[in-house]
C-alpha cells in the first residue's frame, strides 16, 4: 500500500490547451503543458514543457524549461533550461543549466548553500609559467 504523506512520483499535469489565470500551489512535482498567467509555488520540482507559456513568476525547488517562460524566475536548487526552452526575466538559483540552443534574457543571482566546492587554483600557476617564459 501506498504512504499516504509521499507524493505521488509522476505528480500533477496541466495538459496541451489548458489555460490558467491566477495562482498555482504544488505540494509534490508538477509538469505544465499548458498557459499559465500569474504564479506558481511549488514545494517540489516543476517542468515546464515544449508545448508551454509561463507569464508570472515561479518559485520552485528544483525548475526544468523546455517551453516559454516570461517571468522572474526562483528555483531552490537548480534551474534547468532544455532547448527550445526560453526564460526572460530575473533568476535566482543555486545551480543553473543551460542546454546548447536554449535561451535565457535577464539578471541571474546565484546564491551559495551547503557545500562550496572552491575556484579552481590553476591562475597562480599559470602566472608563474608566463612570467617565467619571458
Amino acid at each position: 500500500m501506498a504512504d499516504a504523506n509521499k507524493p505521488l512520483e509522476s505528480g500533477a499535469f496541466l495538459g496541451p490547451g489548458t489555460k490558467i489565470h491566477g495562482k498555482l500551489q504544488f505540494d509534490g512535482p508538477a509538469t505544465i503543458e499548458g498557459e499559465i498567467e500569474g504564479e506558481i509555488i511549488a514545494q517540489a520540482n516543476i517542468t515546464i514543457g515544449q508545448k508551454a507559456t509561463m507569464k508570472g513568476k515561479i518559485s520552485a525547488l528544483s525548475i526544468v524549461v523546455q517551453g516559454k517562460v516570461i517571468a522572474d524566475v526562483q528555483a531552490e536548487k537548480k534551474l534547468e533550461i532544455q532547448p527550445p526552452g526560453s526564460v526572460v526575466g530575473d533568476v535566482s538559483t543555486q545551480c543553473l543549466v543551460i542546454g546548447d540552443g536554449a535561451v535565457l534574457e535577464g539578471h541571474v543571482s546565484m546564491r551559495k548553500e551547503g557545500r562550496v566546492l572552491p575556484l579552481r587554483q590553476d591562475t597562480k600557476t599559470a602566472v608563474a609559467a608566463k612570467d617565467g617564459g619571458s
